[in-house]
């Protein structure tokens, strides 16, 4: 086991990266970090509270720290099992950050038949989502959602009301969901990301949607079977679409699956209502939609997805410098950010490091959450649990107070 981490370290250390802007203090200044600081930290303030937790530090594409501990299955479940930080969890709307840096990845990326392949990134952004659609969908869109840019819905700004209470699917949103007066506001909403999935593969493939509109047509499929058969086909491929374009290029290589209750029922922890619930829950996009989806429902490790991150922080395997740049960056209005779900104004990082806000992301499953912070010198932190006491921000606040307590030594 010991050689198989050093392994997974020293691969991630392989790979070819870009230098990331410095976030923090003067050069001049010699920083440095007391991991046993933080790791006492975020134990302390996360272990005794839940079933169990796992948690990576990385640095500059580098593995700085990482913890695991408690319990991932009862007895009841098949254990029991202890946490690692191997151990796939259910990462809930954390999904929506590998959705939306894959959408940014495809506009870098374009394939060479696509018409912008030649446009600027910001250029992408603003075109119109409906500019893609299959006549199925755009038949059926309300009065302005043929407005709605690929910036709005990584930014939360479609104008899709979380309120409406449909058919929570493409069609229910196109047709009935839409609220002008919401249009260009940030309001979280899961349809937003379910929507880039399914845009994944028709952005890729520019002659799809033409495909499907001769299937639809020949196979005389009224709408509602329509919208579905669509659907299944996107989400399917954008799956795919994840595997070849990022996850099977990773060093090394991961497999998120969308379908735990199957394929990772000998390795996955379940989801626990409290650390003394004797039964928990495992799922399956696949049994519940046929197919993965954009929003949520992928399980994998803390390690997993500190890979993937440390990807994206240094490399330009996910998304270029430009990428990165234009999702977030100091002195860019907070409300104009992409995919990342919230922003946080911290004194304290504003004064030490030069970074008044810090930006995160985070997932609620059934049963447990999920946070990945962007702090300052390009340190990121993957902190998940598998029960319900602590919420995304009090989890938030605990991986913020950790660094603090890593990096208090050098103010003293």
């Amino acid at each position: 086991m010991k050689s198989k981490r050093l392994l997974t370290l020293v691969l991630l250390l392989a790979f070819p990266h870009w230098p990331a802007a410095a976030q923090g203090l003067k050069a001049a200044k010699n920083i440095t970090f007391d991991k046993a600081a933080f790791d006492q930290s975020l134990v302390g303030a996360v272990g005794p509270s839940v079933m169990g937790y796992q948690y990576v530090l990385v640095k500059d594409g580098k593995v700085v720290t990482e913890k695991a501990g408690g319990t991932a299955r009862t007895a009841q479940d098949g254990g029991p099992m202890k946490m690692t930080v191997n151990t796939p969890l259910n990462i809930g709307s954390l999904q929506k950050f590998i959705t939306g840096t894959a959408m940014i990845n495809i506009m870098e990326k374009p394939w060479v038949y696509s018409p912008d392949k030649d446009k600027p990134l910001q250029t992408r952004l603003d075109r119109k989502m409906s500019t893609l659609f299959p006549y199925v969908w755009s038949k059926n869109m309300m009065k302005g959602v043929g407005n709605i840019s690929f910036r709005q819905l990584l930014q939360h700004r479609s104008g899709f009301d979380d309120a409406y209470k449909g058919d929570r699917n493409v069609m229910g949103f196109i047709k009935e969901g839409f609220n002008p007066a919401q249009f260009d506001k940030r309001e979280y909403s899961n349809i937003n990301f379910t929507m880039v999935g399914y845009l994944l593969p028709l952005y890729h493939e520019p002659g799809l949607a033409n495909s499907f509109d001769q299937s639809i047509s020949s196979n005389k499929l009224a709408d509602d079977a329509a919208d579905a058969y669509v659907r299944d086909v996107l989400g399917k491929k954008m799956h795919q679409m994840f595997v070849d374009r990022i996850f099977s290029k990773m060093t090394p290589s991961i497999k998120p699956s969308c379908d735990a209750t199957n394929e990772l029922k000998a390795t996955a922890g379940y989801g626990y209502q409290t650390k003394s619930s004797t039964k928990g829950v495992i799922a399956s996009m696949i049994e519940k939609k046929g197919h993965c989806s954009g929003e949520g429902g992928y399980f994998m490790s803390a390690r997993d997805f500190a890979n993937y991150v440390a990807h994206f922080s240094v490399t330009d395997l996910i998304v270029t410098k430009t990428g990165h740049d234009a999702m977030f960056t100091e002195g860019m209005t907070p409300d104009d950010r992409l995919v990342w779900t919230a922003a946080s104004g911290d004194n304290w990082m504003k004064e030490k490091f030069q970074m008044p806000v810090v930006v995160w992301s985070n997932g609620i499953p059934a049963n447990g959450k999920t946070v990945l912070i962007r702090l300052p010198q390009n340190h990121y932190l993957v902190l998940f649990t598998n029960s319900d006491e602590l919420g995304v921000n009090q989890l938030y606040n605990a991986g913020v107070a950790a660094f603090k307590a890593g990096m208090q030594h050098n103010f003293n």
